[in-house]
């Protein structure tokens, strides 16, 4: 048998797209709705986690038109602006029978054609854009569903809907997948994406730590509460653990805040080592149910956030201050975004054959 036969449904939420490229979609034996529905499970989760300055960069991938490099804003814009135009052509498919041909689109030339399409993706909010591409699928499924499979696979017909269906997530996570994965590494070390992460004012970092918490909360209000124990997330370490670190590390923030504004000093970091205290802390706080561990967390940032709102502000951009606040709260969330996305957004996966 060979590797691409061997490929189950199941198995395109994880086998390589070396291998998934091998396969013939069109096959009579593929199951057109479950393929679908497994590549799009997949590319949702390729970007979970990046926060939002993340999606903004350019660099994703070259633009095939002679424009600025495209950013993974305008490559999921992308991805919802062809399934919107789907929708379109396939009531008129239906109405007429008739399906699109090249032409229609600058004349075949598809990167010119996509290359003035690139507004209103690039400077669209990634909220905004995953929400126009979660709402133009069931929409294009919809309208997929009132062909037969066997109308969907004709000659005439299969282009249009390969493209826009599995076929265009599959083309395009080719270069999503990897340049998130850059992405998601260089927020875990902690990179801003930007030259200086130091705000302006005190709303600015209320404001940003708000997004970054609220992504946060998302994430983790997606993982049933038996899953937050069930299996390591990093080596060691479960949801809880990575949930109960971050409180920890926001209530140590709040006593170096509280100390500032009584004593007027900074303290240093943990005479024991980070790791050693880390182990120690999560060690500690492991008998603390899922219920528990949540209102710790959001009590602790609650508190960081409403001392930090007290700080002048030369104080909270200081070089120390600012790594007591900033790294304390978002900066920190932003790190475990990275790190926790994927393995939150493919709870609900099948289990692999």
């Amino acid at each position: 048998m060979s590797t691409a036969a061997a490929v189950t449904t199941g198995d395109l939420r994880r086998a390589s797209l070396a291998v998934l490229r091998t396969i013939d979609f069109r096959a009579a034996t593929r199951d057109l709705w479950a393929d679908e529905a497994a590549l799009w499970d997949r590319t949702l989760a390729s970007w979970a986690g990046l926060d939002e300055a993340a999606w903004r960069l350019p660099g994703a991938a070259r633009s095939d038109a002679g424009g600025p490099d495209w950013s993974l804003a305008e490559h999921v814009g992308h991805l919802a602006d062809w399934q919107e135009i789907a929708i379109g052509y396939m009531a008129a498919a239906e109405a007429s029978g008739r399906w699109p041909s090249d032409d229609d689109f600058d004349g075949g030339d598809f990167d010119r054609f996509n290359e003035r399409r690139r507004e209103p993706w690039a400077t669209m909010s990634s909220h905004d854009i995953i929400s126009r591409l979660t709402a133009a699928r069931p929409r294009l499924l919809e309208a997929a569903h009132r062909f037969t499979v066997e109308e969907l696979r004709g000659d005439a017909s299969w282009g249009w809907t390969y493209m826009t269906l599995h076929g265009h997530y599959l083309d395009h996570l080719g270069v999503i997948e990897p340049w998130a994965e850059s992405l998601r590494v260089r927020q875990m070390d902690g990179d801003p994406f930007r030259p200086d992460p130091r705000v302006d004012s005190h709303a600015t970092f209320a404001t940003e730590a708000a997004d970054v918490t609220a992504r946060f909360e998302s994430m983790i209000s997606a993982v049933p509460a038996d899953r937050w124990d069930r299996g390591d997330v990093t080596p060691g370490w479960t949801l809880r653990d990575h949930v109960g670190h971050l409180a920890d590390w926001a209530a140590e923030g709040g006593r170096a805040v509280a100390i500032f504004t009584r004593e007027g000093h900074w303290i240093a970091d943990p005479e024991e080592g980070i790791d050693p205290w880390n182990a120690r802390h999560v060690a500690d706080a492991r008998g603390a149910s899922v219920a528990e561990t949540r209102r710790r967390y959001d009590r602790a940032h609650v508190e960081l956030l409403t001392s930090t709102m007290t700080l002048p502000l030369d104080a909270l951009r200081s070089p120390v201050g600012w790594s007591w606040a900033y790294d304390c709260l978002y900066g920190h969330t932003r790190k475990h975004l990275a790190m926790l996305g994927p393995w939150c957004a493919t709870q609900d996966w099948p289990d692999a054959p």
